[in-house]
């Protein structure tokens, strides 16, 4: 199965209707359905043989006799008057006859099927397309799913929102049942304002698959992606051979589009996409059931202090996630679709034990289950490989960032600094290479992680690519559900707290491994100000534990912090030093 495949499929399951779609007229192909210029074309013919002419091009003769290119409603108002007469005439082009609905031509077809079983499920909810047929409706009639089509700048302007629709076909060049017929020769170079806008916001909001759609004769359509700078998601083209022509090759290289390429077509590539996705997705399904009843036991050992159990439970996870890490052929041939599909395979694999680690510091007891964790991150700092390519070695990093930050963020919200000072400082680092390193060195991103997440999502210039691809919004599903934090706004209270804390103890250790995290660059910090001025108030505040419980060592890590973040464009130290001498809200 090709790799871009198989990233795409995942990135699908991983964002609910976060990808759109654009179609043209290779999504209809196999259901006997002319392109909109086939139509065109027949037209024409039509029109020259009444004017009592014979040549091989209708298009041409049109062009000639009319000294312009023929437009779609002046071709059509020449061979029909009135709205049922036009009606009429195109029924023969998009609807089945007796002998279509004999050989199956003229009805949705795989394609459509598959499409409209992925907006079932909510993972399609925008889909664009330049086809006049109506094969994708039909396909959601048949699942029983709600959408609202837009062919018109007045079907526009009494539109629901996007996000509040199950589903949105933005039909832009009409709909053959529609008197409102739009333009489709490539002279058209712009289209209406209310829709351009809305096409802009498509574009910009969302990820997009793109299939069926040559590119080669909507100048307007190309001119409306070229004008959005914006690369929130990433984008994929399919392609039915390896030769795509000029003008889709200038949209995939302005865009950076993954060109996916399967000559079987349409109906193959949406069925293969929507059975990968749903597969992946009941994969999941069945981890998280086995996860329930993992996080019901644990809770129970710890309970009852079952040190045996737990160990093992741990244990197990542990070694079934580095046994996975270690089957990584770190000399495969890369590109950025297989990394971001490594990454999500090992965010999977690593969910189970992230969530136990989560539960276990949270509950944590006694010194046997304290210094299983300890335990479980030195095991994770053993990496096996060393020879290969260094995007794929910095992988094996990635399960150890995940297990900090569960055990981290636990302790934090639990008020145990004192083993989470044990923990940035105890773990003995297994690595046979970099042995030598502290622990908090040993787990600074800059050692590759930030390179490989920017590596993958170089589109988007993040600040701090681990904390913002990957850990971040990786560790607020595990929290929210490990039913550890209420909702987004208290997991990211704890969560800016342990990397607020992270750097403290890098200060404090003089070891530079951590510069920041997100707290660095965010608007947005007045918790962590909180959290200092409570500290301001608080003689024996536990949290100097991280520094030995020295206040004025914490507050010469402070300083130095500040100073750090200061001195970086983007990042700023303002408002937390004065915080904790002070007691002061400079916010």
């Amino acid at each position: 199965m090709d790799e871009r495949l198989m990233s795409l499929s995942f990135s699908v399951e991983a964002n609910r209707g976060v990808y759109a779609l654009l179609l043209g007229s290779g999504i209809s192909y196999s259901a006997g359905i002319p392109t909109g210029w086939g139509v065109l074309k027949e037209l024409c013919r039509r029109i020259m043989l009444l004017h009592g002419a014979e040549e091989p091009d209708g298009i041409k003769w049109y062009e000639k006799k009319f000294g312009k290119a023929p437009l779609y409603d002046e071709v059509i108002g020449m061979l029909a008057k009135t709205s049922s007469e036009r009606n009429g005439l195109l029924k023969e082009f998009f609807e089945p006859t007796e002998k279509d609905l004999e050989e199956n031509r003229k009805l949705p077809t795989e394609a459509h099927r598959a499409i409209a079983e992925l907006v079932k499920q909510g993972y399609i909810k925008v889909v664009v397309t330049t086809n006049f047929d109506r094969l994708l409706e039909q396909a959601l009639d048949e699942v029983n799913v709600q959408y609202q089509t837009l062919y018109h700048d007045l079907d526009i302007e009494g539109m629901k929102p996007l996000a509040h629709a199950d589903c949105t076909v933005l039909k832009i060049h009409g709909d053959y049942r529609d008197t409102r017929f739009k333009n489709i020769s490539d002279e058209l170079e712009n289209y209406s304002e209310p829709l351009t806008v809305l096409l802009k916001r498509v574009f910009d909001e969302y990820g997009l698959i793109i299939s069926g759609w040559s590119a080669e004769w909507d100048t307007a359509l190309r001119d409306t992606i070229k004008s959005v700078k914006g690369r929130r998601y990433s984008w994929y083209w399919h392609s039915f051979s390896n030769e795509v022509g000029e003008k889709a090759q200038e949209i995939i290289k302005f865009r950076d589009a993954s060109v996916i390429i399967d000559s079987a077509g349409a109906d193959h590539f949406f069925r293969e996409l929507s059975e990968n996705v749903i597969s992946i997705s009941k994969v999941k399904k069945v981890n998280l059931d086995n996860l329930q009843v993992k996080l019901k036991r644990l809770k129970g050992y710890i309970a009852n202090k079952n040190e045996i159990e737990i160990r093992e439970m741990i244990t197990d996870e542990t070694v079934k996630l580095v046994e996975y890490i270690n089957k990584i052929n770190t000399r495969e041939e890369i590109s950025k679709e297989y990394l971001e599909q490594k990454v999500e395979e090992i965010k999977e694999k690593s969910k189970q034990l992230s969530i136990l680690l989560s539960i276990l510091s949270y509950y944590v007891k006694t010194t046997e289950q304290e210094q299983l964790l300890i335990e479980t991150l030195e095991r994770l700092t053993a990496i096996n490989k060393h020879d290969g390519i260094v995007l794929l070695l910095n992988l094996q990093q990635i399960p150890l960032q995940i297990a900090l930050y569960s055990i981290g963020i636990s302790l934090v919200k639990s008020g145990n600094y004192n083993l989470l000072d044990r923990t940035f400082k105890l773990p003995r680092v297994r690595d046979r290479i970099k042995n030598r390193l502290d622990f908090l060195s040993f787990t600074s991103p800059s050692r590759g992680l930030h390179g490989l997440l920017d590596y993958i999502k170089s589109e988007r210039g993040f600040f701090l690519p681990m904390e913002e691809v990957l850990i971040y919004p990786y560790m607020k599903e595990i929290f929210i559900e490990g039913q550890l934090m209420f909702d987004d706004q208290e997991y990211t209270i704890y969560y800016d707290t342990f990397e607020f804390l992270r750097c403290i103890k890098s200060r404090y250790l003089d070891s530079r491994g951590y510069f920041s995290g997100r707290f660095g660059f965010k608007d947005d910090r007045n918790h962590l100000i909180q959290f200092l001025i409570d500290g301001y108030s608080n003689e024996s505040w536990d949290v100097l534990e991280v520094c030995g419980g020295d206040k004025e060592k914490f507050i010469e890590a402070l300083k130095h912090l500040v100073e750090d973040l200061n001195s970086q464009s983007r990042f700023s130290g303002f408002g937390l030093l004065e915080a904790y001498i002070n007691g002061e809200n400079k916010f």
